[in-house]
C-alpha cells in the first residue's frame, strides 16, 4: 500500500495560512492515497521577566510585539504515526522532511526495528537528523525546478 501523510500547521489569524489550509484541505487531501493532518497553531505565551515574573509583551530593544503563535502537536503526531504505522507494518521506508532534531530518538528506535527513514532537508540544517536516518536527500539543488 502506498500513501502520503502530510502534516502541517496554520495560524488562523493569517490570511496566507488560511489560504494554505484551504488548499491542503480542498485539493491535497482529495488526491488519492494522501491524507492531510492539519493542526491549528496556538498563541505563544510572552516571555516573563526573571525577577518580577511579569510578561514581556514588547521587545525592549526594537519595540516588536513578543506575542505570536507556536506549532502545537504536529511533531508529536508525526513521531507517533511513524511508530504506530511501523507497529502496524504499514511501511518499510518513510520519508521525513524536517530539520528538527527532536525526531532523532524516534528515528533511532525505528532504525532498531528495521524501518528505514529517509531524511529530506536543506543542509546544514538538520544534520543530526540526517546522520541518524538511513539515507538523506538535500533539496537545495532542486529548488529552482520546484518553483511554479
Amino acid at each position: 500500500m502506498d500513501g502520503l501523510n502530510a502534516y502541517m500547521s496554520y495560524n488562523p489569524a493569517s490570511a496566507a495560512d488560511r489560504k494554505f489550509k484551504t488548499w491542503a484541505s480542498n485539493f491535497l487531501d482529495r488526491v488519492p492515497s494522501v491524507q492531510v493532518i492539519c493542526k491549528e497553531r496556538k498563541p505563544r505565551y510572552a516571555p516573563q521577566c526573571q525577577s518580577c515574573h511579569q510578561p514581556i509583551t514588547v521587545c525592549p530593544h526594537c519595540s516588536a510585539a513578543m506575542a505570536g503563535t507556536v506549532e502545537k502537536g504536529v511533531d508529536v503526531a508525526i513521531a507517533t504515526d511513524m511508530i504506530r504505522l511501523a507497529w502496524e507494518e504499514s511501511y518499510d521506508y518513510a520519508v521525513l522532511v524536517s530539520s528538527d532534531a527532536d525526531y532523532v530518538p524516534a528515528v533511532e528506535f525505528l532504525n532498531s526495528k528495521g524501518r528505514r527513514i529517509i531524511h529530506v532537508g536543506f543542509p546544514p540544517k538538520g544534520m543530526s537528523l540526517a546522520k541518524t536516518c538511513w539515507a538523506s536527500l538535500d533539496l537545495a539543488p532542486y529548488l529552482k525546478s520546484l518553483e511554479r
